[in-house]
């Protein structure tokens, strides 16, 4: 094999694993921002609307950052079927202000699911 060729080949696979990096971290960045300004529109809400209290542990692409993955810790004695059906119900609305704390062309699809402390359940 002539060996500039193999040395272009190695400089190709590297030059993706960095952009691939570059990407992650970008991802990354993008979805600590997300839950910045979705712990922000939930410490916003009234206690009576069913959401007062919850807070986004964690947000993550599914499948990439057009819709992301958004982990919830639903405080002890609230329901957490009632909380995630008020955060569903509630969707347009957090995600449009989601779409005004974020720098994107389009405002990702949110999906909520519950997040458990350690030793938690789903009550």
């Amino acid at each position: 094999m002539d060996s500039d060729f193999a040395e272009a080949l190695r400089e190709g696979e590297s030059d993706s694993r960095s952009s691939d990096r570059q990407a992650q971290r970008k991802a990354r960045q993008f979805c600590r921002q997300v839950q910045r300004a979705l712990n922000l529109a939930l410490a916003d809400h009234n206690a009576g609307d069913g959401i007062a209290g919850l807070f986004v542990e964690e947000v993550s692409p599914a499948p990439d950052c057009g819709r992301l993955l958004v982990h919830v810790l639903v405080p002890a004695g609230c329901p957490v079927t009632d909380a995630i059906c008020a955060l569903r119900h509630d969707t347009p609305r957090i995600r449009s202000e989601v779409a005004m704390a974020i720098t994107r062309k389009r405002a990702p699809e949110l999906i909520f699911v519950p997040a458990f402390p350690e030793g938690g359940n789903d009550e």
